[in-house]
């Protein structure tokens, strides 16, 4: 018999049989035994060669990380195609620079969504951290979950108007200017 780890996702419905079943996005409940229409849906939304290979190594590698797919994220009433947001992210050179160019528009409209969708960057950003970031990091090595969360803070702080504290925090007098005695830092006379 073939190890765990040279099982195709599709193999794995069959051996395994749990922790990928899933609730459909109707809110019906998928019966015992019976996977999930969105992961079979994934696989069949184009004849791209590399879908299944891609879908494969990915599902196993969360499985291995112990992190499963166990649903599918649906977006605008779709499932929400993780390999090609994949690619149109990796290909832009990962989510780190989607966030700090700020393309998340150019995502949604490769993957098809209604421009409509305000929530589009926020929702296409969390769910690309939840279900493929780690294996875009293990795979590509485009940036590190440090990098992440700094593109991440720095996108938050762009969007909000100055505080009167981070105000404060960027104060800082003109060279020319003497230091106050008060302000300076102690210093340690040594005989």
């Amino acid at each position: 018999p073939s190890s765990f780890s040279d099982w195709s996702y599709d193999e794995m419905f069959k051996q395994r049989g749990r922790g990928i079943w899933a609730e459909e996005s109707d809110g019906g409940k998928v019966k015992a035994g019976e996977p999930s229409r969105d992961f079979a849906k994934l696989y069949e939304l184009d004849n791209d060669p590399d879908r299944k290979e891609f879908l494969d190594e990915l599902f196993v590698f969360m499985q291995k990380r112990g992190t499963p797919v166990n649903r599918i994220p649906i977006m605008a009433k779709q499932v929400l195609d993780l390999y090609r947001l994949y690619k149109l992210v990796t290909e832009k050179g990962g989510l780190v620079e989607v966030i700090n160019k700020k393309i998340w528009r150019e995502i949604t409209k490769g993957l098809n969504l209604p421009t409509s969708i305000t929530s589009a960057a926020f929702t296409l950003r969390t769910q690309y951290m939840k279900y493929l970031y780690p294996f875009e990091c293990e795979k590509k090595g485009l940036s590190s979950p440090g990098e992440l969360q700094v593109a991440i803070d720095s996108n938050r702080r762009e969007g909000r108007r100055p505080s009167f504290t981070s105000s404060l925090y960027r104060y800082s007098p003109s060279p020319s200017s003497a230091p106050h005695p008060l302000l300076s830092s102690p210093s340690m006379q040594t005989t």
